[in-house]
């Protein structure tokens, strides 16, 4: 049966008849390419950001797609008032554009800068053993081979994915929810009733980053000093202040809280509730009966508990949902075998049920289709560079590990995640690289195996994203007549934005952390919470963990038993379509705040508060321009943070620092002192 509606049902295509249909260079331009780059800057910078200091980054295609229509919209609009002819934006360009972005973006996630990279330097193996092995460190990866590495690792993911194509998109006809919305936002834009919808939205977007930009250089004025300023304000008291939990008032988070999930959101404070309230205070009642060390950082402490308790729940849900989601797609095939649906793209083109729309995009997407051949040489060429650099830059891993994981392992990866993300639009990626990092950990399992596995991890992770991101973008070109060709370039073109400015906003990141604590350290202003993570699975891979706290992994087993216990709930709700489902979180949003502490967590259910509040005083209008709103909020607080780091290499301090003490001896001590300096 065909997943199409029938002819009566209004048509898309109609609408966009008699518009002009421009080749590969009318769509791939050097506006479109420019205006690609400073997106692609901003919101790598920002989700880059995000990601170092929660370990948690929502999606950034809804906001990005906006900004991008209206920018290239009022390019073209405001060169024909000066009398300068341009040729019109159409829906086919801004795919290019979207693509481009969104690539880069998501590249800048998957690249390590806040996980695997973060998790080679010696600090943060320090606060993991008190004695690494010097094979196991590398202190300053090179930023220039690196982004080659980068390139070689994405490209090899897009060619993976285009012998797929055909397969997911036409033969089993996947919806990948994500690029279908997407297709649809910009299918909507391009008419003239979008455009007013685009209108409503830019206003909403550009109020929401006013505000925030203005609230985040307001509170830069009493941020003069360590400690300072409204980010560090008790709202709770200071005893809850002490063990992070605190309101610190970021437009930014609060604004990524309105685009992640209420679940989630939710997920995470109930996380932060349990971890600081009950488990931390108990653990720390133990200390000097279940451990001894004085270092809060050591695996041999408390921080032994922190680790892997989290750790735990991140893989544990991981393998469940990896298990549950394989087996689906097995029970998917054979269905379709059963029923004997050969799905083939003829069968389709000339089935009857084929409405106007379905039939214009096949047209456009089959006669512009890229050869299956070009992706399997493609595929071997790049995965031999990428084996040729990889051990030139890290010196740990060999090409014939690399070569035996491009040859066996990553096919089966790329194609399980693809086909998953099609059906849930959920990739279970990052479960994938920590299978990898294990392998090649285990294999090598003597020093340097940590580095080799965390570098696996690594190509896993880069490739498997980009692939399956860029099956998202084929589905959006596929239905909004984007020729295969021009989306595959955006993707190019994504990659090679992504290779070069995405380690020069590390090295930015890395330099302005030095005021507080390199990064990944726990006095950092960017924490990098996933990173303990991923050298801890190396670490246990190897044989690492010996030394463990008493009962650590007692609360191991407790928490595989609760976290498979509330993962099969939560299945059993959703297929069962009991109410309740909404109302289970994810246990990885709730392992989150074992392994960064609680703070972001009250700003992202702050952001859900705003939204329901929002929806239901007029859901029209929440449905409209919530996704705007939370675009300015976070790209507002984002920007600031860039001229405010400037304004600190200059020596720039602001004026005032605002702190907070407890009543009594302490803040009399502070009159004392105050009343001894000079007016």
């Amino acid at each position: 049966m065909d997943a199409t509606i029938g002819e009566s049902a209004p048509s898309v295509e109609r609408a966009f008849e008699g518009q002009p249909h421009p080749g590969f260079w009318g769509l791939v331009t050097p506006r479109s390419m420019a205006v690609a780059v400073v997106y692609a800057f901003v919101f790598s910078m920002v989700s880059m950001r995000i990601y170092m200091i929660v370990g948690l980054v929502g999606a950034f295609n809804m906001p990005s797609n906006i900004l991008c229509f209206v920018t290239l919209r009022g390019l073209v609009s405001l060169l024909r008032r000066c009398g300068i002819a341009a040729a019109p934006f159409t829906r086919q360009e801004n795919v290019f554009l979207q693509t481009s972005v969104i690539t880069c973006v998501n590249v800048a996630v998957a690249s390590g800068f806040a996980t695997y990279l973060v998790a080679m330097t010696s600090d943060l193996a320090k606060s993991l053993s008190e004695s690494p092995d010097k094979e196991d460190v590398v202190e300053d990866v090179p930023m220039g081979r690196y982004g080659l590495l980068i390139f070689f690792a994405s490209t090899l993911g897009i060619m993976a994915m285009i012998p797929m194509v055909k397969v997911m998109i036409l033969d089993y006809r996947l919806l990948f929810p994500t690029g279908s919305v997407v297709a649809h936002l910009i299918n909507s834009f391009h008419t003239p009733q979008g455009a007013y919808v685009a209108k409503l939205q830019v206003r909403a977007l550009i109020k929401a980053f006013a505000g925030s930009i203005s609230w985040s250089i307001f509170q830069w004025f009493y941020t003069g000093g360590d400690s300072c300023g409204f980010q560090v304000f008790p709202t709770f008291g200071l005893e809850l202040y002490k063990r992070r939990f605190y309101f610190d008032f970021s437009a930014s988070w609060v604004g990524l809280g309105m685009i992640v999930p209420h679940v989630v959101n939710f997920g995470l404070l109930f996380g932060g509730c349990i971890s600081g309230g009950i488990i931390y205070p108990f653990l720390q009642s133990k200390k000097g009966q279940w451990y001894h060390t004085e270092n809060p950082s050591s695996l041999n402490g408390i921080n032994g508990y922190k680790v892997f308790m989290g750790l735990t729940m991140v893989v544990t849900e991981g393998i469940y949902n990896f298990i549950t989601l394989m087996t689906v797609l097995l029970l998917d095939f054979y269905n379709k075998k059963k029923e004997n649906d050969s799905g083939v793209s003829k069968y389709m083109l000339k089935h009857p049920s084929l409405n106007y729309d379905d039939r214009k995009r096949l047209e456009v997407f089959l006669d512009n289709h890229i050869p299956i051949i070009g992706g399997v040489v493609g595929y071997i060429v790049i995965g031999t560079m990428c084996a040729v650099v990889t051990p030139w830059i890290f010196h740990q891993i060999k090409f014939y590990h690399i070569a035996i994981l491009f040859v066996t392992i990553f096919p089966l990866f790329f194609f399980s995640n693809t086909y998953v993300t099609g059906l849930t639009d959920w990739s279970v990626s990052t479960t994938y690289c920590k299978v990898v990092l294990f392998i090649i950990a285990a294999w090598i399992a003597k020093p340097g195996a940590v580095i080799a596995g965390l570098v696996a991890c690594g190509l896993a992770l880069i490739s498997l994203n980009v692939s399956c991101q860029a099956m998202q973008d084929l589905r959006t070109g596929y239905m909004t007549l984007t020729s295969p060709r021009v989306v595959v370039a955006g993707h190019m073109y994504g990659v090679l934005i992504a290779s070069v400015i995405n380690p020069l906003i590390y090295l930015f990141f890395k330099a302005h952390a030095r005021k507080s604590g390199p990064l990944g350290t726990k006095n950092s202003i960017y924490p990098c919470p996933s990173a303990a993570v991923y050298r801890a699975i190396a670490l246990l891979s190897t044989g690492g963990v010996k030394e463990l706290p008493k009962h650590c992994f007692t609360f191991c087993f407790i928490t595989i038993f609760l976290t498979v216990t509330v993962e099969t709930v939560r299945l059993v709700s959703q297929r069962k379509d009991w109410k309740v489902q909404h109302y289970i979180p994810c246990m990885t949003a709730i392992a989150l705040p074992f392994l960064v502490g609680p703070t972001f967590t009250i700003d992202f259910a702050l952001g859900s508060v705003v939204l329901m509040l929002w929806t239901k005083v007029n859901r029209q209008s929440a449905a409209l321009l919530s996704s705007a709103v939370a675009a300015g909020l976070v790209c507002g607080d984002g920007i600031w943070y860039l001229p405010s780091s400037l304004l600190g290499f200059f020596n720039v301090d602001p004026p005032i620092c605002m702190r907070f003490l407890a009543s009594g001896k302490p803040a009399e001590m502070a009159d004392a002192f105050l009343s001894t300096l000079g007016t």
